[in-house]
């Protein structure tokens, strides 16, 4: 966030020789940046950038004492002025007269730190000094009237903003502080009528009219206006994150909310109440009409920090003495309590109390008053330390680059489904996590699989291509029991590799293209099996007759198969679709870069294909272990055709040592033959 500081503003409160440009380059080497000085009319004004961390820059105060802790660093004579949480103000506030009063209520204290109110009678409705008009002008702010300019103009100068109330227009002369409630809403100065989201701070008087939208802007219903003759004066902390979320839900942002969204110092409130009475009085002649409201449930208590100088010099590389670091944290208004040559103590002042907690931020302090570009520029010496690489990250290029080969088309789909796609799967939404702000109802449940993500791609493609070949490296959320934060549920997010081909039988396609992934990851004696226990019923999901569970050993790695037409039905999908869902931490654990190295053969290999009439629902993997386990010649078995109710198995017969001769392969076939109509009743094709 930029501020805009005129030059005369901020020698009201700090007192240096500094020209303009010197204390713009100063500021910006050790401080806030400063990114601009102009030249308006006989003023100078700088534009300066402030942190989030920061909220005590954003006003002429705040550059002032940054500026006093900075400029003496470059042998520039700086010093303070004036520090409101110095001056005395009781006398100020007291009331000549107690004839206004008013009752305040707030429900939850935590909305409010700090809340003051005073009474004023006699009040002048009129236009602004010129001074105060110029100035507040040279900041972007246009001048209302005097007592709105007031607000304006102590909120810049103090950095606090401030809230006027007609005290005739707040009925009952009554305020309570609460939550909105849902559908609430309210008619801002601005004259537009805002629908409050629930939880936003509100105000409402005696009659239950909200009055103000707290922290971000006030209501019509309680404005100044030209009649206006008693004013009730306002200042306050609130809760940060409720006007944050509010402002952002209503889409409005204002000076006031950009200030209290960072959290300001309550200590502040009541010297800037105090010399908002005073510019009450001077401007409007106003007078004391009532006593002031300072409802301060839990007053500040200074934090204490302490900075180890041995930890400091190893931080920084620096040789910063214990009496400078002192001499610098002093400066920025940190109190020295205890100091010997190992360690110093401080405590920390209100307005730094929200970045200020651990050593490592007050030696950020000292390093950057102190100038970084004073510190040593030393190239670090030795190895080079090297970052672990992340096996996962390895991996994923290796099997995204592979199925781009093999013709997949990668997709990015959303974390997030709606409900009739889980029930079009068979997943029933109550176990599932659901979303307690979704952008619509197509995006309300975080994903349980990203087969229903595909199977919405595919629909919405297929008429554009006549085969469709996807896959999806990402995320799934299932509930998780095990871990547990702040009495809420974490879910347990599980990185899932899912392909998706489309056509006729395509089921051993997409089967070969996972035996090559695995080739590729070096897995090996991975199983495909039929489906027994898989989490959701077959008939939600799976063809019964075209599906497989993969494994390895006895852990399941995941599932092949084809979609239920059913299912594909209920997505509008037209064609055959086959799947293959695989588990990509399972497959992590499993891979390898080990190669083993076997020499090539001195001696030729026989090859005969051998066509077998095979009985109903016997496996082809159950065949293929059968056959290689008949003789330890055998090196290879692969399916290479399937007709009705027969199968062609190539077989690979190799001896290293030695030429097989024909009886032998003779002697080994019928071996073959009689194992498989013993085991499996499979017999030879005639």
């Amino acid at each position: 966030m930029n501020i805009l500081i005129p030059d005369t503003w901020l020698r009201e409160y700090l007192e240096t020789r500094a020209t303009p440009k010197e204390i713009g380059e100063k500021l910006s080497l050790c401080g806030p940046s400063v990114e601009q000085v102009d030249k308006k009319g006989s003023d100078y004004v700088y534009n300066i950038e402030i942190t989030a961390n920061r909220p005590d820059c954003l006003s002429v105060l705040g550059i002032a004492r940054e500026a006093a802790a900075i400029l003496p660093r470059f042998g520039i004579k700086t010093r303070l002025i004036k520090d409101p949480l110095q001056t005395h103000y009781d006398a100020m506030v007291h009331p000549g007269e107690d004839k206004l009063s008013l009752k305040v209520e707030i429900a939850d204290s935590s909305l409010c730190p700090r809340f003051t109110a005073i009474a004023l009678d006699g009040v002048q409705i009129g236009p602004s000094p010129p001074e105060i008009a110029r100035r507040l002008e040279l900041v972007g702010i246009r001048s209302l009237n005097n007592v709105v300019d007031i607000s304006n103009y102590l909120m810049i100068e103090l950095g606090q903003p401030i809230h006027t109330f007609d005290y005739d227009k707040i009925k009952g002369h009554k305020m309570i502080m609460r939550e909105s409630k849902e559908g609430e809403s309210i008619t801002t100065l601005d004259g537009i009528k805002r629908k409050l989201p629930k939880g936003a701070i509100v105000i409402e008087d005696g009659e239950g009219r909200i009055i103000d939208l707290c922290g971000i802007m006030g209501a019509e219903n309680s404005a100044i206006d030209r009649n206006t003759k008693r004013v009730l004066f306002f200042v306050q902390t609130y809760d940060w994150f409720h006007i944050r979320k509010t402002s952002q839900a209503l889409g409005l942002r204002t000076e006031a909310s950009a200030r209290f969204e960072k959290g300001l110092d309550p200590e502040l409130v009541l010297p800037t109440i105090s010399r908002g009475i005073k510019k009450m009085k001077e401007l409007t002649g106003a007078r004391v009409a009532g006593k002031l409201i300072d409802i301060y449930p839990k007053p500040y208590k200074a934090k204490k920090v302490t900075l180890n100088f041995d930890f400091a010099r190893k931080r920084i590389g620096g040789k910063i003495t214990p009496r400078e670091t002192q001499k610098i944290l002093e400066s920025l208004g940190f109190r020295l309590l205890a100091i010997n040559n190992k360690q110093l103590i401080v405590s920390v002042p209100s307005w730094r109390a929200n970045d200020i907690s651990i050593p490592e931020d007050l030696l950020e302090e000292v390093a950057r008053v102190y100038g970084y570009f004073n510190l040593p520029s030393n190239l670090p010496t030795g190895k080079i330390p090297q970052i672990p690489k992340d096996p996962k990250f390895y991996w994923e290029n290796i099997v995204k680059n592979c199925l781009k080969n093999w013709g997949f088309t990668e997709t990015y789909t959303y974390s997030m489904i709606g409900k009739d796609n889980l029930l079009n799967l068979g997943f029933n939404p109550e176990s599932c996590l659901k979303i307690q702000n979704p952008l619509t109802r197509e995006l309300e449940y975080m994903r349980p699989s990203l087969i229903p993500s595909l199977l919405k791609v595919i629909y919405d493609n297929q008429k554009n291509f006549e085969g469709i070949k996807i896959f999806e490296l990402s995320k799934v959320y299932l509930r998780s029991r095990k871990q547990r934060t702040e009495n809420r549920e974490l879910p347990s997010e599980r990185p899932m590799l899912t392909g998706v081909i489309t056509g006729q039988n395509k089921f051993y396609e997409a089967k070969g293209v996972i035996e090559g992934l695995f080739e590729e990851l070096g897995i090996k004696e991975a199983k495909f099996l039929p489906i027994s226990h898989f989490p959701f019923p077959i008939s939600h999901l799976w063809h019964p007759a075209r599906s497989a569970e993969i494994s390895y050993k006895s852990a399941k790695i995941g599932i092949l198969g084809e979609i239920h037409p059913k299912v594909l039905t209920r997505f509008g999908i037209e064609q055959r679709t086959t799947v293959f869902d695989l588990d990509f931490d399972h497959l992590v654990k499993l891979a390898t870069t080990k190669k083993t190295y076997k020499p090539i053969p001195k001696y030729p290999p026989i090859i005969e294909d051998l066509s077998i009439k095979v009985k109903p629902r016997i496996l082809t993997g159950d065949l293929i272990e059968a056959i290689k386990g008949t003789s330890k010649l055998i090196v290879k078995v692969e399916l290479i055709d399937v007709y009705k109710d027969s199968k062609t198995f190539r077989i690979i017969y190799q001896d290293p040592k030695r030429s097989l001769k024909a009886q032998e392969i003779k002697e080994i076939r019928k071996r073959i033959m009689r194992t498989l109509e013993k085991k499996l009743g499979a017999t030879p094709k005639i």
